[in-house]
């Protein structure tokens, strides 16, 4: 694990994870792992309209930033901004430093109410995520593209990494997509941001299949790329 070769080799070095899209779509034990701070956001797997960033931070981490000697550069990110406030509202009592986005936060309330007490349980949550993210992979597979990670065990279950054949770009694909309802995003990582493209199969699109997005998803791959080989 590399939480267990990091605290081995650097004793002091705090491990932070992003979680981005692995949050609420597959199990992250941060305990077990030796994981001292996750980093995730509300519209990925959480299900929750954008404009939250969400923490998770060890006491580990927490007695790290109070033995901190240099000044945090951030003013709004600045977690000794944030903690009292967080304290305060703990203890039910009034605070201020920056007004709250309250329709977020009770959106997110009741996703995370849904994903911890509701139905499907988290265990199959994660089980879900995991069957939706191997029938995308595979229907790429077949389709003869490359996937991104070089090993599918270490691959996201919330999200899937596709490169674009050659003499294929984004702009060949994702206007065919849309065209048949589903968005997906060019690639990021700006060593090969034009090489690939990211299916997101995270919430709601997995764990209510009723809707049928996943097969809508494999549907229009197959399509678009065979529109693009004619």
């Amino acid at each position: 694990m590399i939480g267990e070769t990091v605290k081995r080799l650097s004793p002091d070095t705090l491990v932070i994870l992003d979680g981005v899209c692995s949050v609420a779509s597959e199990e992250i034990r941060m305990d077990d792992w030796g994981i001292d701070v996750v980093l995730s956001a509300t519209q990925k797997g959480l299900g929750t309209p954008p404009g939250l960033s969400v923490v998770c931070a060890s006491q580990r981490a927490l007695k790290v930033l109070e033995a901190r000697k240099t000044p945090v550069s951030s003013y709004f990110a600045n977690w000794n901004r944030w903690l009292p406030i967080m304290q305060a509202y703990e203890k039910g009592n009034p605070l201020y430093f920056a007004t709250p986005p309250v329709n977020l936060i009770y959106a997110f309330h009741a996703s995370l109410t849904s994903i911890t007490k509701g139905s499907p349980s988290l265990e199959e949550r994660f089980k879900m995520h995991k069957e939706a993210s191997a029938k995308v992979k595979k229907a790429a597979a077949d389709l003869g593209l490359k996937l991104v990670p070089n090993d599918l065990a270490f691959a996201a279950n919330g999200m899937t990494a596709v490169y674009f054949p050659s003499g294929v770009t984004a702009s060949d694909i994702i206007p065919k997509m849309l065209k048949q309802d589903v968005v997906i995003a060019a690639g990021l990582h700006k060593e090969v941001k034009d090489k690939y493209f990211r299916i997101g199969h995270m919430g709601v699109t997995v764990t209510n299949p009723e809707r049928g997005d996943i097969d809508k998803i494999v549907t229009a791959l197959k399509n678009a790329f065979a529109e693009v080989q004619k």
